[in-house]
């Protein structure tokens, strides 16, 4: 008897030493990114660019605008901006999309040419732009909202809407009030001019 169980406890321990000298499994390989329609690669793409037009345009006028409204205005959309592009950048690399990393070349003629003049006129052209791509953002971000079938991109298009829709409003106070600083943070207060 004492023969069978010294051959039993070397089977068992020489069993033991092999599975712990065998490499473990490989562990499982990561499924693909779910794939997004085409719709949602162009609006991923064609946000991403704005928001990198929007942070170089409020860098600019930073530096060009004559009004502290306008500079304020400009200071908040670089944060959002850039906040927003972060977290697209997070949904386009679980998509497998790699973002544009400059505007495209409309955007970039706009750059150019505001980047170009100061003070007043400046600030009445950046205004004017804010209006027109806040606009067109707005709309795009809500068909978005309203089209797509992925959570984390419907709840993107979602706060994207709200927050251009709120650069709107701001920027439209602006054109109309002169750049008087407290309009950003949404005093909106009666002027007797």
């Amino acid at each position: 008897m004492n023969v069978i169980k010294k051959i039993t406890a070397v089977a068992v321990l020489g069993g033991l030493t092999a599975c712990a000298m065998s490499p473990p499994p490989a562990p499982p390989t990561p499924s693909a990114p779910p794939s997004l329609s085409a719709a949602d690669t162009t609006f991923i793409q064609t946000v991403a660019e704005a928001n990198l037009t929007e942070v170089a345009l409020g860098k600019i006028a930073l530096t060009n605008a004559r009004t502290s409204g306008v500079k304020s205005f400009a200071q908040h959309a670089i944060s959002e901006h850039t906040s927003a592009e972060d977290r697209l950048t997070t949904i386009a690399s679980a998509h497998g999309i790699t973002l544009p990393t400059a505007p495209n070349e409309d955007d970039q003629k706009t750059i150019t040419t505001l980047g170009g003049i100061k003070g007043a006129k400046f600030d009445k052209g950046y205004i004017a732009n804010a209006i027109e791509s806040h606009t067109n953002a707005v709309k795009l971000a809500g068909d978005e909202a309203d089209t797509t079938s992925d959570a984390d991109l419907k709840s993107f298009a979602t706060d994207f809407q709200k927050t251009a829709q709120a650069h709107l409003e701001v920027a439209e106070a602006l054109k109309g009030h002169k750049g008087h600083p407290g309009v950003y943070r949404g005093k909106r207060h009666a002027h007797t001019h």
